[in-house]
């Protein structure tokens, strides 16, 4: 009898990330005949600029602000703020933990949030989707980032000390982008297309910046620290970076910098974890370089999902770093890294948390091993110069780099030679 292996069995795999499990049913589950709900994404043909937009150069938003002829990226504080600076004090009694009144009352406990939350829209063409930028333009976006994380950094940081001495201002991070210590933690995220909730078919994503630190990266924080306390001060990621690197069973894509991996304990059918190879805590400590490797990586993603099914593909991204509060000691656990977490199993059938994920745990049909292969092959389908050399650091040191960019609608590719900055 041949030997049983582990993807022929229901199991469960463990997520040092979180200290949560996942149970992994495939192949069993991926074989059942689904008669259910079917999604219809088919790609829709967009102008370069809509006038009915919201997001568009020149158009009224719905606030009745009017927006900039902007080129390129463009930041502003969102006109329905889920949290806002100006919300107040609030002096309710359920604010308070009171043990006086007996231990139910701590049961009900609210906290007041206030923050800022900005639309970052990626570029003035409405008919854009991320896979169809150049890799500067992506660039351009994660310096945008970088800055906004910079400029509500804590004086107390080196960083936010230094920046608290100088007057100079980025205009890309609008008037209201200023230093508050109240705020401890920027959560940069894009819920990619109207399938996971996206309200504006422009491209764009969002940055929320907080007081409270989201129970998600506290989470992962706590794991990350107690893996850095009991093994040495070594990084939970960084270690998992280099066991994926030796197996390469669940890699997506690497290169100079940056890793892609569907992860062990993967969710979502084509979940991808993006991370840096060697310990980073937060986007403002890449260097020139490694923000174009982020970039090229991001847009690796992004371009393999897009190929996959053939259809724009639905995704939720976010972001994960240091909180900007951080202690030298909160800074030495902390690791950047990048979550895509999409729906789709198939073209025209999404992933839904049903009774066993909500009040159970995750399962998931289609092995994260498997995923990855899914994913390697949709990239090597592509356009060999669509993606960046694997070294991208010989790129810049020539100072000019080619990039041939995926058209839009099918249209043949088009060369483009872009200076590097």
């Amino acid at each position: 009898m041949a030997p049983i292996q582990l993807s022929d069995i229901a199991h469960r795999r463990y997520n040092p990330l979180k200290d949560t499990w996942v149970l992994s049913v495939s192949p069993h589950k991926f074989k059942r005949p689904r008669q259910g709900q079917k999604e219809s994404i088919l790609p829709v043909a967009k102008p370069p600029y809509d006038h009915k937009c919201y997001l568009c150069p020149g158009n009224f938003r719905a606030s009745g602000d009017l927006n900039p002829t902007y080129a390129g990226s463009f930041l502003f504080e969102n006109d329905f703020s889920t949290v806002r600076m100006d919300e107040g004090h609030y002096e309710g009694d359920d604010c308070h933990h009171n043990t006086s009144q007996g231990s139910s009352f701590d049961m009900l406990r609210a906290e007041p949030v206030i923050g800022r939350c900005y639309v970052l829209v990626y570029s003035e063409r409405h008919n854009y989707n991320f896979s169809d930028m150049t890799h500067l333009e992506v660039k351009g976006i994660v310096d945008v980032w970088g800055t906004v994380y910079a400029r509500h950094i804590s004086t107390e940081d080196p960083l936010g000390m230094a920046l608290a001495h100088t007057k100079r201002r980025d205009s890309s991070c609008g008037e209201h982008c200023s230093r508050n210590t109240a705020l401890k933690y920027m959560q940069i995220f894009d819920n990619n297309g109207p399938t996971v909730g996206a309200s504006n078919p422009h491209p764009h994503g969002q940055i929320w910046i907080t007081s409270s630190i989201p129970d998600e990266a506290n989470q992962e924080f706590a794991q990350m620290s107690n893996y850095y306390k009991h093994h040495g001060g070594s990084h939970l990621l960084q270690d998992y970076a280099q066991l994926e690197i030796a197996k390469e069973e669940r890699i997506v894509y690497q290169n100079e910098a940056f890793l892609v991996v569907c992860p062990w304990w993967s969710i979502w059918p084509y979940e991808v974890l993006l991370l840096p190879k060697m310990h980073i805590s937060r986007l403002v400590d890449l260097s020139e370089l490694k923000r174009f490797c982020l970039a090229d990586a991001m847009l690796q993603v992004t371009r393999a999902y897009d190929n996959l099914f053939g259809i724009p593909f639905p995704y939720i991204s976010g972001i994960h770093q240091a909180p900007l509060n951080a202690t030298k000691a909160e800074l030495d656990r902390s690791y950047l890294h990048m979550h895509f977490s999409p729906p789709l199993l198939f073209p025209n059938i999404k992933k839904f948390f049903g009774g066993c994920e909500l009040f159970g745990e995750p399962t998931r049909e289609l092995l994260p091993e498997v995923a990855a292969k899914h994913l390697r092959y949709s990239i090597s389908q592509l356009p060999k110069d669509c993606a960046i050399c694997k070294n991208p650091c010989t790129q810049l040191r020539a100072n000019t780099v080619t990039i041939l960019k995926r058209p839009l609608n099918g249209e043949r590719l088009r060369a483009e030679a872009i200076s590097s900055c």
